[in-house]
């Protein structure tokens, strides 16, 4: 028994469920020492020790005896740059790791879209506000509001899972399978207005700065903000509107664009629409208002149904039940549900582009 258990996954596991290491030890009823040295892989746990891993993690006993996932759990720089603390920022760290293997599980036998999205690197001859045009243009978006941008990225094999963070301190974050399956993940913490900005900022990621190397670590957020506004805020369109700011139109220009009030005013000072002291009293005005927590004016909920379909065909075409799906990604019942069908309350609508099962 002892011979299969996966050391990383001992350390995994009490990360995922934030217990420190002599907290863990005290539960499993061994020395610190001995877990330790165990995390480590330089000493096996006891027989005795390792039946009681189940009830200590909540996590069944096939979670330990994983094969190690190789791949990233995110973009470094953006990472680093969140003043997260460290007990939040492993156990968010365990959980999307977890909830990635636990995709891979799922997706083994389904057939994503193949859509070829653009890797391009920022330059001084091309912007991120050049690139957002490009990956437009690829994307067959020319005038006017972009859709329903869960739905757009969806539709294109990126997998958008959105799950509480355990802060409001990161909206959200872009990662890659071991099995090269790319994942947005978004933070639930968020209210909806973010949720599109924060969307679009991820993908400003993954095209410009997940296969290269920044010259310039401390860039790539003010990079990808620039790709964000223009993606979701066009310059060409958005800035005779800009002009003569009021609230009542801000609350108009929200509804259109499908970003926030704040986003709106970032954008304006930006393009230099507005100067600092304007921007200063709307900062104050929003403030005084409670517009920084919430805004008025709720914007459509972007659903992202991906996940929650392919946990439908699952159980409609192959007949699994929530507790098999449970078995096949090593997890508990009520981890799974909590992740992968209630953390979005979805209203099941299947898309052919990604409905059909693979065939031997």
């Amino acid at each position: 028994m002892s011979e299969n258990l996966n050391p990383i996954f001992l350390e995994l596991a009490r990360h995922l469920r934030q217990y420190t290491q002599k907290d863990a030890a005290e539960l499993l009823g061994v020395s610190q020492g001995k877990l330790s040295k165990a995390e480590k892989g330089l000493q096996p746990l006891p027989s005795d020790i390792i039946l009681r891993l189940p009830e200590v993690y909540n996590l069944p006993l096939s979670f330990f005896n994983q094969q190690t996932d190789k791949s990233q759990i995110g973009h470094l720089y953006y990472r680093k740059q969140a003043s997260v603390p460290a007990k939040i920022q492993d156990a968010l760290d365990a959980q999307i790791r977890v909830q990635k293997m636990a995709i891979d599980q799922m997706f083994e036998a389904i057939e994503l879209p193949d859509f070829e999205w653009p890797r391009i690197q920022p330059t001084e001859a091309n912007s991120p506000t050049e690139i957002a045009r490009q990956v437009k243009y690829a994307l067959g978006i020319h005038r006017g509001a972009v859709p329903n941008l869960t739905v757009l990225l969806e539709d294109r094999g990126i997998i958008v899972q959105k799950m509480d963070f355990g802060t409001e301190k990161m909206d959200g974050l872009t990662s890659v399978t071991d099995n090269g399956r790319k994942v947005i993940f978004l933070n639930t913490r968020m209210p909806n207005d973010r949720m599109r900005f924060s969307l679009a900022h991820e993908l400003g990621h993954l095209v410009m700065h997940y296969y290269f190397i920044p010259s310039e670590a401390t860039s790539v957020e003010d990079e990808a903000n620039e790709f964000a506004s223009e993606f979701l805020m066009p310059e060409r369109e958005i800035r005779p509107q800009l002009k003569r700011l009021t609230l009542p139109i801000l609350a108009t220009l929200k509804q259109q664009w499908g970003v926030s009030m704040r986003a709106l005013i970032r954008r304006a000072r930006d393009l230099q629409m507005i100067d600092d002291k304007i921007y200063r009293n709307y900062q104050i005005v929003f403030s005084k208002k409670g517009y920084n927590k919430r805004e008025p004016i709720n914007l459509p909920y972007e659903r992202s149904n991906m996940v929650h379909d392919v946990v439908e065909l699952y159980k409609t075409e192959l007949g699994y039940s929530e507790d098999d799906l449970s078995t096949i990604t090593r997890l508990m019942p009520d981890d799974f549900k909590r992740w992968f069908i209630l953390n979005n309350s979805p209203i099941f609508a299947f898309n052919p582009s990604f409905s059909t099962f693979k065939r031997d």
